[in-house]
This record gives C-alpha cells, structure tokens and sequence, in this order.
C-alpha cells in the first residue's frame, strides 16, 4: 500500500472539516441574530457532517495501520507525526507534513469558533434568565415598603409571569 490513499483520506478530511469550519462560523451569525430556524438546520447539517468526519477518521486509521502492515512497522498509534516519520520519499513526506499543518490549524480555528459560539449561547441564557428574572414575582422580597399594619390584603401584586403556572 502507498502513501497516496493516506493523502487523499486526508485531503478529504481537510475538505470536510472546512465546511464544518464554514457551518460553525456561520452559526455565529444565526445566534448573534436570534435566528432559531436558520440555527436549527445548520447544526443538523453539522450533525451529518461530524458523522462523516468520525468514519473518514476511522478509515484512515485503518489505512494507516495496514500501511505499517506493509511496511513491516508496529503501528503504536494512528498519529499523524509518526506516519510521517516513517516515510522516506521526500516529496510525499513534504505532502503529509502539509496536509499536518493544516488539519492543525483547521482543528485549531474550529476550537476557536465552537467555543465562541459556546459563549454566544451561555451569554443568550444568562440573559433569557436574567429577563425571565424580573418578571416573576418573588414572594421573599418586598419591593416598596409598606407599613406592617397596611400588609393584610396589600400583598398580591401584578406580574407579568405567573410563576404557580
């Protein structure tokens, strides 16, 4: 076995993990804009995405194990930087040392963008509840005070939100 079906794997990793790049940042947009609907669909899309990113690791992992088959290597671990340590064609070690340093950086934007889009959403809840705060009435805590004598029938206020519901 050659390195050529390795490289392709990994040409085909790169590709799909650039648009799974695409979708996380376009999900950035879609949540800044509170648009759910548009939300909903790009992470379903993101789901079949992720899907097809887990079988092309595997079958790449298996490539690689049958190429250290091959070549009469015991394969310690299906890492990237040990393929390429075993390979003695410069031209081909130049090409995984490539396709190394863009899923490295491709990995590394995505990380950047989830956890940015991670915040975005903690940011929306905190302020869905901080929201949904004000509106409900907590029975603890007087907002106005009020003489202990006029607090018979005084104490059912108007609200927004029936919070019994």
């Amino acid at each position: 076995m050659s390195i050529s079906k390795i490289t392709e794997i990994l040409e085909q990793q790169l590709n799909l993990y650039g648009r799974l790049l695409e979708c996380e940042e376009s999900k950035t947009d879609l949540i800044m804009k509170n648009e759910i609907v548009q939300l909903n669909v790009v992470t379903q899309k993101e789901k079949l995405l992720t899907a097809q990113a887990d079988e092309l690791e595997t079958t790449r992992l298996l490539t690689t194990a049958r190429y250290f088959k091959d070549i009469g290597f015991r394969m310690r671990s299906g890492v990237l930087s040990d393929l390429i340590k075993s390979v003695n064609n410069p031209e081909e070690k130049q090409q995984l040392t490539r396709q190394y340093e863009e899923l490295t950086d491709i990995l590394r934007r995505l990380k950047q963008v989830n956890e940015s889009n991670q915040q975005l959403i903690q940011q929306s809840l905190d302020f869905i509840n901080f929201s949904i705060g004000l509106m409900v009435e907590d029975p603890n805590e007087d907002v106005v005070y009020q003489h202990p004598m006029n607090q018979m029938g005084a104490n059912k206020r108007n609200t927004w939100f029936d919070s019994k519901a």
